[in-house]
């Protein structure tokens, strides 16, 4: 079956599943479906071929890849402000610690930090004799 769009809400919906059998937080959560999102569709968009996703956890980090068939390697363009696409990979690079491209051009991934910072202390009136504050 050829890649369509569908396969980047099923992508999507099978990341959000695995996600939460990990049990990680809701704000890196979030962020890796976006990120599954983005790279699928680019991969479906301007790739060629049979699209792969694979999802790695392990030292409070996700590692996100996206394969295709194509060896032209993944590019950040800058769109204009009335382009209606162009800004995937700039909302991947944004929402990820770092991302790039392997396997010749064919594979994009993405590496999220999966440890969320405690809140900031709220500021009051009255001082604190909280260290962390």
């Amino acid at each position: 079956m050829a890649p369509a769009s569908i396969h980047v809400a099923q992508a999507r919906g099978t990341t959000a599943a695995v996600l939460r059998n990990w049990a990680l937080p809701d704000a890196p959560a979030e962020d890796a479906q976006l990120v599954v999102s983005e790279l699928v569709t680019n991969a479906i968009s301007h790739g060629s071929g049979a699209v792969g996703l694979r999802v790695l956890y392990g030292n409070h980090q996700l590692r996100i890849e996206v394969t295709d068939g194509s060896t032209t390697p993944a590019k950040r363009r800058r769109a204009g402000a009335n382009d209606l696409g162009g800004r995937g990979l700039l909302l991947v690079a944004h929402l990820s610690h770092r991302w790039g491209v392997a396997d010749s051009g064919r594979t994009t991934y993405a590496v999220i930090p999966t440890l969320t910072e405690a809140p900031p202390c709220r500021r009051t009136a009255q001082p604190t004799l909280d260290p962390t504050c």
